[in-house]
């Protein structure tokens, strides 16, 4: 594995950096946000108390890690021209770190000395959306692919399920038809480890900030959120006849902007021999419905210049289907 490496050390106090940095400027698009760092520290035991000097070193090799993150995006000049920025960025370096672990750890009674080597990956989109936020560098609002995550409630889904063991219907159907349409989709599965159920349950209900936050963490430009419903209808068609109403409603938001781009309610109802045939038709229907929609306002939200644009789009809300488990409306 290749790990970036930077290497800290702690004596009476003063912090001595070596630090080993890539070139002057690596263009963000081509930053690899896989690649972990190897970092480490070393700090002098006061008082013969080598936990607090342990925690100390990690705290310093985790601040190594995105000081050296920082000075990729930046380059060495731009990381000085904005010096005050990035110590404010430093000073909570926790808030950045992903996930670390140990791959060295070590305490020198005689030297009095306790060091760790970690490696650590970062929140890159969070570093991104930092910096373009407080006007350092531009261009870094995110990659422009989506993550959909729909909270469904379905005839075929056997009552509740965990919200991460199962991908509703609706978000496979709305992730094919995007892909197919050349828009990028993050897969769910990258966030299990990553996002509280608190926090995915509350971005699906409409809290936009916690749907932001999801995005600076996975890196995505924009968020898909909402719900899904189906239920059995009484039919014209007789009793042979299975019919079932669908329907939708999601919000697009911009985890660069932190704002609700677009939004989108729309059903469809279908009518075939099995009712489990009938609510995949309909599934099928109302996701070509909401996506002839949300993929024309992504690619002009993608579109250069249309960045300042504030695209408030909203379509009436779904009527009412009765005895549906879930309410529609404004998420």
């Amino acid at each position: 594995m290749i790990f970036k490496k930077s290497f800290f050390k702690v004596f009476f106090g003063v912090v001595l950096i070596s630090m080993i940095v890539g070139k002057t400027f690596i263009a963000f698009a081509q930053f690899d946000f896989d690649t972990p760092y190897e970092v480490s520290a070393e700090v002098v035991v006061l008082k013969n108390n080598f936990v607090k000097a342990r925690k100390k070193a990690v705290k310093i090799a985790l601040r190594s890690s995105l000081e050296q993150n920082l000075r990729e995006i930046l380059g060495d000049d731009g990381f000085q021209q904005n010096w005050r920025e990035m110590q404010r960025m430093l000073k909570v370096s926790n808030k950045y770190v992903k996930s670390y672990r140990f791959l060295e750890a070590y305490d020198d009674s005689e030297g009095l000395m306790s060091g760790v080597k970690l490696e650590v990956n970062l929140f890159q989109g969070a570093i991104s959306k930092t910096l373009s936020r407080r006007g350092v560098a531009t261009g870094l609002e995110g990659i422009e692919q989506v993550l959909i995550l729909i909270n469904e409630s379905s005839l075929s889904s056997n009552g509740e399920s965990n919200i991460w063991e199962k991908v509703p219907i609706s978000e496979m159907l709305l992730t094919r038809i995007f892909i197919e349409a050349g828009i990028p989709v993050v897969s769910r599965n990258s966030l299990r480890h990553e996002i509280s159920k608190k926090m995915l349950v509350s971005a699906i209900e409409g809290n936009v900030s916690d749907a932001v936050n999801i995005g600076s963490k996975v890196g995505v430009d924009l968020v898909i959120v909402g719900k899904a419903t189906s239920s059995s209808v009484v039919g014209r068609e007789g009793a042979n006849m299975k019919k079932v109403r669908v329907g939708i409603n999601v919000k697009v938001v911009s985890s660069p902007q932190s704002m609700v781009v677009a939004a989108k309610s729309d059903f469809a109802t279908a009518s075939e021999g099995e009712i489990f045939a009938s609510e995949l038709e309909a599934f099928h229907r109302v996701g070509k419905k909401i996506t002839m929609f949300l993929i024309p306002t992504i690619q002009e939200h993608w579109t250069p210049g249309s960045i300042n644009k504030e695209v408030q789009r909203s379509v009436p809300s779904v009527p009412t289907i009765n005895n549906s488990p879930l309410p529609f409306g404004d998420l």
